[in-house]
């Protein structure tokens, strides 16, 4: 009986790939975190760091003003023409 209980608590631990393939079902997991690194971040920290340097009276409204004229130069190919304020 004890020899029973061992190999499938070893059996348990050797099974990575279940845990693995959790990761990526999970909200969160891998392939969001890729996604909002690749998609999101880079111009989520550049308008905060705007918004820092800046400091408006309603850092919100200017951090949304700046994500959406990001968003129109990725997206749009970069012919807005404004600067940030």
């Amino acid at each position: 009986m004890g020899n029973e209980s061992t190999p499938n608590s070893a059996g348990g631990a050797t099974h990575t790939p279940t845990a693995e393939s959790n990761l990526s079902s999970r909200p969160g997991g891998a392939p969001v975190r890729a996604y909002m690194n690749e998609k999101i971040v880079p111009y989520l920290l550049e308008g905060m760091k705007t918004v820092t340097k800046e400091q408006p009276a309603n850092p919100l409204r200017a951090l949304g003003e700046f994500l959406i004229q990001k968003s129109n130069e990725v997206e749009g190919g970069g012919a807005s023409g404004k600067s940030p304020e």
